[in-house]
C-alpha cells in the first residue's frame, strides 16, 4: 500500500494509482486529495433506497446506476468526485473503468460533513458536466429533497420537496419518484 504525503500536488496519474492501492477514498480537486469520510446509517439506508428504484425504473432503459464507489469526472477540469449515486449510459470502455464522464443524473445525501461542499462547490463543478439533467440532494435527517434540474433553456432550476406523500418528477427521465421511497424504514 502507498503512502500519502502531506502537501504534494499529485498527477492525475498517481491518483488513480492510489486510488486502486488504498483502503480509503479520496476525491481529487485540482492535484489535491480529499478524503471521504464514513457515512451514518441513515446516510446509507436512503442510498440504498434510492438505488433501488433507479434500478428498478431504469436498468430497462439502458441505464447503470452507480453507488459511492466510482468516480465521475468533470469536464476541462483535474477534478473527480466520488458521488453518492449516479446514473448513465455511457458505454464501458477501457478509459471508463475506474471514472465516469457522462451522468445524467447525481444523487449526493447530505451529512453534517459534506453540506456545504455538496450544496454549493459540488453543484458548482457538477453542473460543467454537459450530460448532467438532474442533481438531487437529501437530506437525511428530515424529509427534503432538493431537485435541481436544466430547464428548456438549459438554465439550472430548482424544487424542494418536503412532504412524506410528495412524488418527483424526472420528465427527462420519464420516471417519478416517491418521498415516501426515499425514505422507506
Amino acid at each position: 500500500m502507498q503512502s500519502l504525503e502531506l502537501h504534494k500536488t499529485y498527477t492525475p496519474e498517481e491518483y488513480f494509482s492510489l486510488e486502486e492501492a488504498g483502503e480509503l477514498r479520496h476525491e481529487f480537486i485540482n492535484g489535491n486529495l480529499i478524503e471521504m469520510s464514513g457515512a451514518s446509517r441513515k446516510h446509507h439506508k436512503i442510498c440504498k433506497n434510492i438505488l433501488r428504484i433507479f434500478e428498478n425504473l431504469l436498468s430497462y432503459k439502458g441505464y447503470e446506476v452507480f453507488i459511492e464507489n466510482m468516480k465521475v469526472k468533470i469536464e476541462n477540469e483535474n477534478q473527480y468526485y466520488y458521488p453518492d449515486i449516479f446514473i448513465t449510459k455511457e458505454a464501458e470502455t477501457i478509459e471508463n473503468e475506474y471514472v465516469q464522464f457522462q451522468p445524467e443524473l447525481i444523487v449526493e445525501v447530505l451529512s453534517e460533513t459534506t453540506r456545504a461542499k455538496d450544496l454549493v462547490d459540488k453543484f458548482i463543478q457538477y453542473r460543467k458536466i454537459k450530460t448532467l439533467d438532474y442533481y438531487l440532494l437529501v437530506e437525511p435527517e428530515k424529509y427534503l429533497v432538493l431537485c435541481n434540474f436544466k430547464n428548456e433553456q438549459g438554465e439550472w432550476d430548482m424544487i424542494s420537496y418536503t412532504q412524506q406523500d410528495e412524488i418527483i418528477s424526472l420528465p427527462s427521465l420519464n420516471i417519478s419518484l416517491s418521498m415516501a421511497d426515499i425514505y422507506k424504514k
